[in-house]
């Protein structure tokens, strides 16, 4: 059971929403719980066959070019079983395939993800949604066992 924080009159600590929210998602995965219906074409996007969108949720977003990360722009990433689907703040849309990825850190208590997809540019989100994007990582990287196992969710598991 996930205890939620009230910060006060009555609101849900939404950093404890998404750690739940990111445990779900950690479940839907494992196939012990049914997963989201969420509509694509509500949110303009065009999916593969078979592909299945898993969360959508705010996230802060930067790329490392020459060694320095870019100024931290807000953004809405679409974690699907084949990729993030980005909405960058300008409405531009980029797609991070799983199947490319050759690098993966996480670290929840800090509040980030960064991906590399051996470009020359890691991708770093930040923020609360961060946990959904690595738990969705460790699935599609290392397999669902390791949603158990992996030692960057151990946040995840110890709250």
């Amino acid at each position: 059971m996930v205890r939620l924080k009230r910060r006060s009159s009555g609101d849900i600590d939404a950093a404890a929403l998404v750690v739940a929210d990111a445990r779900m998602l950690a479940l839907e995965y494992a196939g012990l719980r049914s997963a989201m219906a969420i509509d694509a074409h509500l949110l303009g996007v065009a999916l593969r066959p078979d592909e299945t969108i898993r969360r959508v949720a705010a996230t802060w977003f930067r790329v490392r070019l020459d060694g320095q990360w870019s100024e931290a722009s807000p953004s809405q990433v679409m974690i699907t079983d084949r990729r993030l689907i980005l909405r960058l703040g300008s409405g531009e849309l980029a797609s991070l395939w799983w199947g490319s990825l050759i690098g993966f850190e996480a670290d929840l208590d800090a509040g980030h993800v960064v991906l590399d997809f051996g470009d020359g540019r890691p991708r770093l989100f930040s923020g609360e949604a961060s946990s959904l994007v690595a738990v969705a990582a460790v699935a599609q990287i290392y397999g669902v066992t390791a949603l158990a196992t992996h030692p960057c969710l151990e946040p995840l598991r110890a709250r």
